[in-house]
């Protein structure tokens, strides 16, 4: 009986949740369940007893009239509540005020049923009974209904550091960000499910009015309640009231959240009201004030909210959204979410909107026109940054400008211009613009939430950003940073061209120039010192790059753009390079990527102070011999598909700057030995081996080549990352001749494809590593017994033949930071085990093709940090035990079968 009822009504508790009452109410709900579950536990112990004390029964019969006096309060509030709702169907704000005058009728009700249940739990006389962990997993349940989009490894972490029993001095945890960025949401997500674990615990929402006399009140009204004695008529001083709640504090762990302190000024006047008794205290703040954690304490490392990346913003706009999207509304949704720019306050409030709206292109189209005129709040963050950031920081943030308003900028593409660009970037002469604090002004911008994060690797790394529309449309209207001089005509000198095909933002730098008629002189007085020219004319066809070299023609003949350091053209559809291009000796950057290009033009070799070449998807299948003479040549990107072959090096000359060398080719002819191998400074390396003749001599070449790459390898002390594979003429899988990696301590990303001629080298890899994926390894051991090992390990994909063995044991407590694994075409896998702790982070799981393996791992059920399980031509067995079981563990997380 006690099972039955109880269920019923905890499940109906659960229900109730997800109404969108408000924190204090919720909050008492989540305290109600937990107390249930475990008076649920007392009951089923005593219900399972032959022959119960008088005093057992007596108190379970009490707490049975508890259950069903609770369960009709839950039924009066939720039929007073749709009434309400009904009699107010389109009145939004009698909906909004219905759920506030329910919520004050029904929040001491709850708190009377709290403190009988509360007496009850502290009357019985058995609590030495054991208790389930049946409130742990509802909690857990919970939490994975309101996870917070974008920001879980926030929550993991900082859930962490609440609970954890390793730091119990009291510390201060602060999430920072702009208006909208989400802080509250993160912080009310955490505390809502964390807050039972402290024996005391308040939520307190702070404003500028605010002294700090009303906020200790406020926290000594939620810590010891409004009734309470020693609060009545009470009008306190502020270090009265400390000492008041010092007191109080001093022997419990407790909780407090702080939501938007202004000032740190604010906390300074707080700060000593919270003892710190080392048992494990908290405290959590929120605060758009990006120096007040550093002031607070300089060794405190805040959690800074960023903006919502491209997918995680449709992601949150799909789920707050109250409809399903219809197919030709889906297109202007994505503008809506674009135009968002990543604020999840304002993602929420326009899909919120939208909700309430008839879903027409019409309706859908002037929220968007509606949405782009509204700065939100970017004028007061562009005003700071702007009037406060240096010099060298406004000027990479002016360089976004030049790209198309809604454009993905590869990060990639973006770190190398800025360094080509360099003298536009440093302030003082000799000072060296060096790609690492290229990629530090990035992370800076992204901090700051002025630049979005639109696409993330899967190591975390930013893939691609861009200017939040609205603060791009801000900026427009700025005073530019030296993008142009004034010539003695009046006429501007462009410094940066950029060609944008139909642009929607016309501008001096930003136009269509292809087939411009201007005469030699006004190019001449226009583009005669520009150091820039970029092109986004992306029509299918031969004409964008008939008019590139076209354009590019006319102006080198008549003495412009000689001073050019940056010439990208990436996807222009083959740009056809002029022979005049051999005149621009100052170019640092090439960008060919996408073009599709079937050579090099000869010119290249006058090229002389390259820094970056980029012919990544290109036709390009031998380099110029000239390519050994540059210098200064740092990044050098190839295409691997078409077989990108050096020629033999020349004598006295050797690419000794070059740090990135990805999608090189080798076969039996290339020069590996006094050739590749005297580039020593490589951090990024992508090499692609493979035997072009089916010959035995040719065989025996090859051999000796893929021993000589990899004894070229083991010579880069500064490597990062290492993609390295090996095919025989068959284009089947070869072999690696690879050994012990453990002294390469930078490196941190490997991607190996070809058989492990010494299989011990997967025990034998860097303690830095982060990514690993290994296919064709043909590995007879089961490589979990080993790579659990590696600390760092956060990403980890085990592709088609990598092991051939029938077993695999993820041991206890193994892979402690691993968040993604992939499981790919181990056809002889039958039994993979997840033994209890381990893989305590993963979040996003991928089985493809495993046709022995009919189970998944029970002790997957003890992962609560899953987010998605994406299954693609698995057994029936297998996936029908996912079903049966769906809706249990596997049915709260996203379940993808393809």
């Amino acid at each position: 009986m006690a099972d039955a009822v109880l269920s019923a009504v905890v499940d109906e508790l659960i229900g109730r949740l997800t109404v969108r009452w408000g924190l204090q109410l919720r909050l008492q709900l989540i305290r109600l369940e937990d107390k249930l579950s475990v008076m649920f536990d007392v009951l089923y112990h005593i219900d399972s007893l032959k022959g119960p004390s008088q005093d057992m029964s007596n108190w379970a019969e009490e707490a049975r009239d508890v259950v069903g006096a609770i369960e009709a309060l839950m039924d009066n509030l939720m039929s007073k509540r749709g009434r309400r709702i009904g009699a107010n169907l389109l009145n939004r704000p009698a909906l909004y005020f219905t759920d506030i005058f329910l919520e004050f009728q029904f929040r001491p009700k709850v708190n009377r049923y709290l403190l009988r249940i509360n007496d009850l739990l502290d009357r019985n006389d058995f609590r030495n009974i054991e208790v389930s962990n049946s409130m742990t997993q509802r909690s857990n349940q919970y939490s994975k209904e309101t996870v917070v989009i974008g920001f879980e490894e926030h929550v993991n972490e900082i859930t962490e550091r609440l609970l954890s029993l390793n730091e119990p001095r009291r510390c201060v945890i602060f999430i920072v960000g702009m208006e909208g960025s989400g802080k509250t949401f993160l912080a009310e997500s955490i505390y809502v499910n964390n807050a039972a674990h402290f024996h005391t615990h308040a939520w307190v929402s702070i404003s500028q009015e605010h002294s700090a006399e009303d906020i200790l009140q406020d926290i000594m009204e939620k810590v010891i309640g409004s009734d309470h004695q020693e609060l009545k008529g009470k009008q306190s001083l502020k270090e009265e009231l400390k000492q008041m709640l010092q007191n109080f504090l001093r022997e419990k762990r407790y909780l407090i959240v702080l939501d938007k302190i202004p000032t740190s000024g604010v906390w300074d006047d707080l700060e000593d009201a919270f003892p710190d008794q080392s048992n494990g205290s908290r405290i959590m703040i929120t605060t758009r004030d990006m120096d007040l954690p550093l002031h607070a304490d300089s060794g405190i490392i805040p959690y800074k909210m960023q903006l919502l990346s491209t997918d995680e913003s449709w992601t949150l706009f799909k789920n707050t959204l109250r409809m399903d999207i219809p197919q030709e509304l889906e297109e202007v949704g994505r503008k809506i979410v674009i135009c968002c720019s990543g604020l999840p306050l304002t993602i929420k409030k326009r899909a919120e909107q939208l909700s309430d709206k008839e879903a027409t292109k019409e309706e859908w189209t002037r929220v968007l026109n509606e949405l782009k005129g509204d700065p939100g709040p970017w004028s007061e963050i562009s005003n700071k940054v702007l009037g406060e950031s240096p010099l060298e920081l406004k000027r990479c943030l002016q360089y976004f400008l030049l790209f198309p308003e809604e454009f993905e900028i590869p990060a990639r593409r973006l770190i190398r211009l800025w360094v080509a660009e360099g003298s536009l970037f440093r302030l003082k002469r000799d000072d060296e613009f060096s790609e690492n604090k290229a990629e530090n002004f990035l992370m800076k911008l992204i901090d700051l939430n002025i630049v979005q994060v639109t696409k993330k690797k899967q190591n975390g790394k930013v893939r691609s950003c861009r200017l939040p529309v609205a603060l791009r449309k801000i900026l427009s209207f700025e005073r530019p940073v030296n993008t142009a001089s004034q010539s003695s005509s009046g006429l501007q000198k462009k410094v940066w061209v950029v060609d944008h095909y139909n642009s929607t933002e016309p501008s001096e730098t930003s136009n269509h120039i292809h087939g411009d008629n201007t005469d030699n002189a006004t190019l001449q007085a226009s583009y005669e010192k520009s150091l820039s020219f970029l092109s986004f004319d992306f029509r299918e066809g031969s004409q964008p790059g008939e008019e590139i070299v076209n354009f590019l023609d006319r102006c080198i003949s008549c003495r412009c753009f000689l001073w050019l350091r940056v010439l990208d053209l990436e996807r222009v559809f083959r740009p056809q390079l002029p022979k005049v291009l051999s005149k621009l000796v100052s170019m640092r950057y090439l960008g060919l990527r996408w073009t599709y290009l079937e050579s090099f033009p000869s010119s290249i070799s006058n090229l002389l102070e390259l820094q970056t070449l980029d012919v990544k998807h290109t036709y390009i299948s031998s380099l110029p011999q000239s390519i050994w003479k540059m210098q200064r040549l740092r990044h050098l990107y190839l295409s691997e598909s078409y077989r990108s072959r050096f020629g033999p090096r020349p004598r006295g000359v050797s690419l000794t700057d070059l740090q990135t060398l990805w999608g090189a080719f080798v076969d039996e002819k290339s020069p590996v030995e006094d050739g590749l191998d005297t580039l020593i400074n490589i951090r990024k390396l992508g090499v692609a081996c493979r035997c072009m003749s089916n010959q035995e001599d040719a065989n025996h070449a090859m051999s000796s080549q893929l021993k000589a790459v990899a004894e070229w390898i083991q010579k880069l002390e500064h490597l990062q990352s290492l993609r390295l594979k090996s095919h025989d003429e068959n284009n089947q899988p070869w072999d690696l001749h690879l050994e012990s990696l453990r002294g390469h301590t930078n490196l941190s990303s490997i991607y190996f494809l070809g058989r492990l001629k010494f299989p011990s080298i997967i025990s034998e890899f860097p303690e830095n590593l982060i990514e690993l994926t290994l296919s064709a390894s043909a590995l007879t051991v089961d490589p979990m017994q080993q790579l659990y090992e590696l600390p760092k390990l956060r990403i980890l994909r085990l592709f088609s033949g990598s092991y051939v063995g029938k077993n695999m044991c993820c041991p206890q407590n193994s892979f402690p930071q691993l968040r993604v694994l992939k499981l790919w075409k181990l056809e002889v896998l039958e039994d993979w085990i997840v033994e209890k702790g381990a893989l305590s982070r993963l979040r996003d799981l991928e089985i493809r093709s495993c046709p022995s393996l009919y189970n998944a791992p029970d002790g997957l059920q003890g992962v609560k940090t899953l987010q998605e399980l994406k299954l693609s031509n698995m057994p029936t067995e297998f996936l029908n035990r996912i079903d049966d079981s769906n809706s249990g563990y596997w049915g709260k997380i996203a379940l993808i079968i393809l």
